[in-house]
């Protein structure tokens, strides 16, 4: 039910307040311009922070642009669904912050939307992520058409998801999450 709802919202243009496996986030459809920023505005994210692209696979994500490499599809492998947020290239020599999350909702919206979100945690830029519904609303500028409440999350303990980048010849951490960088090196050594 909570998910035929959402995919309503997010057709229509909707930014939307769900849960994820490590915090709340604030999503809209990948290719709803006026939907990304109201996400700026409510979080009061520097236009310059690209938003992250969460899809159900890597087909549902390279329709929208994304180049798939052997690096990506092997840490894919490894680490998806999960907490790893991958800056892949894209068309148009642009770049993409791909995950596919764990969080069994989420990914059964994306499979019913058939297309990728655009998403960020929901908490005002430079605070720490939001890991209750409360917590969310009380640090945005605004509000979403939906908030889907599911407790406190507690899987990752709050922690965001680990940040690599495969823009060059080595992965590169960005910000460290619950996969550790050697947990990435291993991957790649095997």
């Amino acid at each position: 039910m909570a998910v035929t709802l959402a995919v309503g919202y997010l057709l229509s243009g909707a930014v939307l307040l769900m849960p994820t496996e490590t915090v709340y986030g604030l999503m809209t459809l990948w290719n709803n311009q006026a939907g990304r920023k109201r996400i700026y505005a409510m979080k009061q994210r520097p236009e310059d922070k690209q938003l992250q692209m969460l899809a159900a696979s890597l087909e549902q994500a390279a329709g929208c642009g994304l180049h798939v490499d052997m690096t990506l599809q092997k840490l894919a492998g490894a680490f998806w669904p999960g907490p790893l947020t991958m800056v892949c290239p894209a068309a148009e020599q642009q770049t993409i912050g791909l995950r596919i999350p764990a969080c069994d909702f989420l990914l059964s919206l994306l499979k019913r939307l058939e297309q990728p979100l655009a998403a960020t945690s929901a908490n005002r830029s430079g605070l720490p992520p939001a890991v209750t519904l409360q917590d969310a609303l009380q640090q945005l500028n605004g509000e979403p058409e939906l908030a889907l409440d599911a407790g406190e999350i507690s899987q990752t303990d709050g922690v965001a998801s680990t940040v690599i980048s495969l823009l060059g010849d080595e992965p590169q951490l960005l910000r460290a999450g619950p996969i550790t960088e050697k947990q990435i090196q291993e991957c790649l050594q095997k």
